[in-house]
């Protein structure tokens, strides 16, 4: 297992939700997490992937794991281009480059700033980063929202075949996208986190 929780409780001051929480995931599943906005499905994420403390219990995670995350916000004005933003600690060869910006159907040149890119190109290239990151878990908040449906249905394939060797996290409130990605479902509310 690559991640393993046992009696969580999750918060920041208090915990935001009432029962505790244990759970195990592999490589191979995406856990999709539902819920109302507000719930706690970031703090969840934060506090799994360790930069938050949990409020009790025990989050284990395998020894030398790295971990990537995407989440719903663009950067203001970075005055990066997509060349620089992709490469930041990274260091991919031009070739990768290319190769995963044809992946994802994104044919603008690699010279041009992200302040001009539209939302959906934005998240796109975020999950681009990732995939050359090539973490062993991966965090996706609302990795859909500003998509079409034809960007929707390829990130659908690439994520499958991402978690072949990756562990998957996904928030989101699109519930075909979810259904159609989901190996395991996380369902948050105020009482308890469900598994399903």
């Amino acid at each position: 297992m690559l991640l393993t929780v046992n009696d969580l409780k999750i918060g920041h001051s208090e915990p935001i939700i009432n029962s505790a929480f244990s759970s195990e995931f592999a490589v191979g599943e995406i856990v999709v997490v539902k819920g109302n906005n507000g719930v706690g499905k970031s703090t969840l994420f934060k506090t799994l992937s360790g930069l938050i403390p949990a409020m009790s219990g025990e989050v284990n995670l395998k020894e030398n794991l790295s971990i990537g995350w995407v989440d719903a916000y663009k950067p203001d004005s970075a005055y990066l281009t997509v060349e620089n933003y992709l490469s930041f600690g990274i260091n991919p060869t031009e070739v990768e480059i290319i190769e995963i910006l044809n992946q994802f159907e994104l044919e603008f040149k690699t010279d041009v700033f992200i302040d001009i890119l539209s939302d959906g190109q934005f998240r796109k290239l975020s999950i681009c980063r990732q995939f050359l990151k090539n973490p062993d878990i991966l965090f996706l908040d609302e990795p859909s929202v500003y998509l079409d449906v034809s960007s929707k249905t390829l990130l659908e394939s690439l994520l499958i075949e991402f978690s072949k060797t990756s562990l998957i996290f996904c928030s989101t409130h699109d519930v075909s996208f979810g259904d159609a990605i989901a190996t395991k479902y996380l369902l948050i509310d105020k009482d308890c986190i469900k598994t399903f």
